[in-house]
């Protein structure tokens, strides 16, 4: 995601499949991914999303598994500035509830903490352990809130971003139930299969992370009630998001390679605005796949929504917030530039983005500064030099303790959020990229995507490849950029330097 305060402070501008463990990437050993199957109805009018889930996977735990329920979150007020920050001054809570909750087609009683919903699992009495894959079913209702955020509306359009029930991650030390964060992206999930049936009133128009050309095409639409259903279908993703709009939208189509870039926006909108966004999710789609690999989804949709999120990334699917659409805006360009590179490192290279944002935000903001860099140079090189100044200037974070490698939950403000998760860690690898040149950088981190694609990557694990790739140790020189241990200066200069000498030799 990328906040507006990024530009305060830093410019004016049913089979079940498989996914390969982290550090595995080359062996055989094997872990399922889950399949969601949902039906679900939206009433853009009362701004109303009901239905129904089934999650079939293989536990890891065999007496429980957890879901997390994000819109919960949204049902109270919440207090504080950087919540303020978030969803706006006068956010309107909604409804949650979750109804029916069935383990194998048998009711069980689950445990609701926060919004972390605990779901009961009958072990297997002889071995102890839960026998084969699982299906969890929930059944769902929610009145949609309405603020500034990932999940809102206006009089025009409905946008849900984790919205879904969804599994929380289960690490060899346990489960991860963190609470929501204001700060940041407060999400962590694995790769899974998406089955979503949608219904809808037939004079709307849908985006998704599916292909949605294909749904439209392939469903059959119903006549009741002048409403229509899609289905909608989608494998490899980590989240499934969609956007609901009425006839004001419209949108332009660009082939990417073998993906449909599909932009849209209102009437009444900036046209040459939206035709420079759509352009550059076109160019930086195009750029990303040649310089971090293929792109395997066949649809790439950018959405204008409301709110102020700025934007924010789903698997084959972003928002940008209507105020880049406006005339005067500067920061479309960028922004959609952002959310691509994220479909790299977020989307295909996943992470924990509660404890390790860096480890998607820095390098898709890298992303954004190599590719201004060679399409929009002017725009590249100011954008560089700031994140380079706001980077390196860390003094006041080295006296509060703070640092990029840290929970998003030890960041005060947004401000040094934004200055060390995305200008520190962007700069370290800029950095890097002088010493070793673009090409050398890219085929690294090229390397890196298909290494660990559609898996979690961690910091210890970023830190053993590139290790790997420089021929020598790294940890001083992460340990001095990303966690912010000013006694290994020294050690982090002479590392670059003989990585310099080692490039031009």
């Amino acid at each position: 995601m990328r906040r507006w305060v990024l530009w305060l402070g830093c410019s004016s501008l049913a089979a079940m499949a498989a996914w390969r463990l982290p550090g595995l990437a080359n062996e055989e050993k094997l872990l399922p991914k889950p399949l969601y199957q949902a039906d679900v109805r939206i009433d853009p009018v009362k701004k109303e999303v009901s239905g129904s889930v089934a999650i079939t996977f293989s536990p890891q735990d065999p007496q429980r598994a957890y879901l997390h329920l994000y819109p919960d979150v949204f049902t109270e007020q919440q207090e504080g500035i950087l919540w303020e920050e978030l969803l706006g001054k006068e956010p309107v809570p909604g409804t949650y509830a979750s109804n029916r909750l069935a383990v194998d087609g048998n009711l069980v009683v689950g445990q609701k903490d926060r919004h972390v919903l605990q779901v009961p699992l009958q072990a297997n009495e002889q071995s102890g352990i839960a026998a084969g894959p699982r299906t969890i079913q929930l059944d769902f209702a929610m009145k949609l809130p309405q603020n500034e955020g990932r999940m809102s509306y206006d009089d025009h359009a409905i946008w849900l971003g984790n919205w879904l029930p969804i599994l929380a991650v289960h690490e060899q030390a346990g489960w991860r139930l963190d609470a929501y964060e204001p700060v940041g992206d407060p999400f962590y999930s694995e790769i899974a299969d998406y089955e979503v049936n949608v219904t809808y009133p037939a004079g709307y128009q849908l985006a998704s992370t599916a292909a949605d050309d294909g749904a439209e095409a392939a469903a059959s639409p119903t006549a009741s009630g002048g409403k229509k259903t899609v289905r909608l279908r989608v494998e490899n993703v980590r989240d499934f998001a969609l956007v609901l709009m009425d006839s004001t939208y419209q949108k332009a189509d660009t082939k990417a390679g073998n993906t449909l870039v599909r932009t849209w926006w209102r009437q009444g909108d900036d046209e040459l605005l939206a035709t420079q966004i759509h352009e550059a999710a076109v160019q930086s789609l195009a750029y990303f796949q040649e310089q971090f690999g293929a792109y395997p989804y066949g649809e790439y949709d950018v959405v204008r929504t409301g709110g102020a999120i700025n934007g924010m990334e789903y698997p084959a699917l972003v928002f940008m917030d209507g105020r880049h659409f406006l005339t005067g805006a500067e920061t479309g360009m960028v922004t959609v530039a952002h959310e691509t590179a994220h479909q790299w490192f977020y989307g295909l290279l996943g992470n924990d983005q509660l404890r390790e944002a860096w480890l998607d935000e820095g390098f898709a903001e890298y992303g954004t500064l190599a590719f201004l860099s060679q399409e929009y140079p002017p725009a590249g090189a100011e954008w560089v030099r700031r994140r380079l100044e706001n980077g390196t200037s860390v003094a006041m974070y080295v006296k509060e303790n703070l640092r990029p490698w840290q929970a998003l939950s030890a960041f005060p403000a947004n401000q040094s959020y934004s200055d060390l998760v995305y200008s520190r860690t962007s700069a370290m690898l800029w950095l890097l990229r002088e010493a070793w040149g673009e090409e050398r950088l890219h085929d690294v981190l090229r390397e890196y995507v298909k290494t660990y694609r559609y898996q979690n990557v961690n910091g210890e694990q970023w830190e053993a490849f590139l290790s790997r790739a420089a021929g020598e140790d790294a940890r001083a020189f992460l340990d001095y950029w990303m966690k912010l241990d000013m006694s290994r200066q020294e050690q982090a200069a002479a590392w670059l330097e003989r990585q310099r000498d080692k490039h031009r030799k």
